[in-house]
């Protein structure tokens, strides 16, 4: 594991934004929640051009809910203005299969993703690939929907075997809560997230 720890959010964020300005990535995928804000902050001030940006995941919330993924990454990472190249759901269909399909028919890339970001949830999950769903077993797709029972909830993701096929994953993470889950992927506890980190992946983990 290329593990790096951090005293505190902050020096997280500043160290994940330069790992991405200096990886050269052209196709990039996004992670939402409450840890890659800031570091979405700090990389809009100079925000790399000629890229195609992916939405890694989104909760099935209309856009202006505050829990929608893509909202969050438009007020931090785009602040300045929408790029031409931004990938994400459309859940204003009202249908999650629909809205997996059609994520599906404007994938263009014809090549492997260069750079995904990544959380890590206490449970092993990560994107909204969550323990014992059968969006796990989900192959010869880009994006399929999955309901969540534990959160009674409907999501959107990439499938494992895109994320996967990267070539290259940041997972971030920080806070307490995370460094058991941390330390069973060390271990190679059988997780969502170790599954899907198991190429060329760099941990930034503040503590």
């Amino acid at each position: 594991m290329n593990l790096r720890i951090f005293e505190n959010l902050e020096d997280l964020s500043h160290a994940a934004a330069r790992a991405v300005l200096l990886s050269g990535a052209r196709t990039i995928a996004l992670t939402g929640g409450s840890t890659p804000k800031r570091m979405y902050e700090i990389l809009g001030q100079s925000l790399p051009q000629d890229v195609t940006w992916v939405l890694v995941d989104e909760r099935y919330v209309p856009h202006d809910d505050p829990h929608s993924n893509a909202a969050m990454i438009e007020r931090t990472l785009f602040a300045r203005g929408i790029p031409e190249r931004w990938l994400h759901f459309d859940t204003s269909l009202n249908d999650p299969p629909a809205t997996a399909k059609k994520f599906e028919t404007q994938w263009d890339l014809t090549e492997p993703l260069d750079l995904v970001l990544l959380g890590v949830g206490e449970d092993g999950h990560t994107a909204s690939l969550f323990p014992d769903t059968p969006v796990l077993d989900v192959d010869g797709r880009v994006a399929s929907e999955v309901y969540v029972p534990r959160l009674e909830q409907w999501r959107v993701t990439l499938t494992m075997p895109v994320i996967r096929a990267a070539k290259l994953r940041m997972v971030l993470a920080s806070g307490p809560s995370k460094t058991p889950v941390i330390e069973a992927v060390r271990q190679g506890v059988d997780y969502p997230v170790t599954r899907a980190t198991s190429g060329v992946t760099w941990w930034f983990v503040a503590t």
